[in-house]
């Protein structure tokens, strides 16, 4: 009888850490994916305030306009990268709410890439900022996010 107790005892324990592990690999998951978003988020508001700079030169310097496509596709690759991410569960809504965001961001940058090819390099109506804007509010979502 005290045998048949302890093997239960320890099929318990076991159980018990495996549900911890369990515990643990979300509460990392959950981490690596706010890290991983956070970045994403600072990467997309650094691309924001280098853009009118850029704009700008590339209305007079055909170097500045190379170097401007050249970011608006970087942007697009980490655009496509970070929509690639699997997000927890804890976490599906707000990537949800980034890959719609990230969308509109492709859909701004395209119809922008499309004007400068066309010759105007003007940024402010491109809806590129208003879309990187509402990124930006997502991390406070993500602030927020706890497992």
């Amino acid at each position: 009888m005290l045998r048949k107790w302890m093997n239960g005892l320890w099929v318990a324990c076991i159980v018990a850490v495996l549900s911890g592990c369990n515990v643990l690999d979300t509460v990392n998951e959950s981490l690596d994916y706010t890290n991983e978003a956070g970045t994403y988020i600072n990467e997309a508001s650094q691309f924001a305030q280098s853009l009118p700079d850029l704009a700008r030169q590339a209305a007079t310097d055909p170097q500045a306009k190379e170097a401007l496509t050249q970011e608006l596709e970087q942007m697009k690759n980490r655009i496509a990268e970070f929509n690639g991410l699997e997000a927890p569960a804890l976490a599906q809504s707000i990537h949800e709410q980034l890959t719609s965001l990230n969308d509109t961001l492709l859909t701004d940058i395209n119809g922008y890439m499309e004007q400068i090819q066309n010759g105007v390099t003007e940024f402010q109506n491109s809806g590129i900022m208003q879309t990187i804007d509402k990124i930006n509010e997502t991390m406070n979502l993500l602030e927020n996010l706890q497992p």
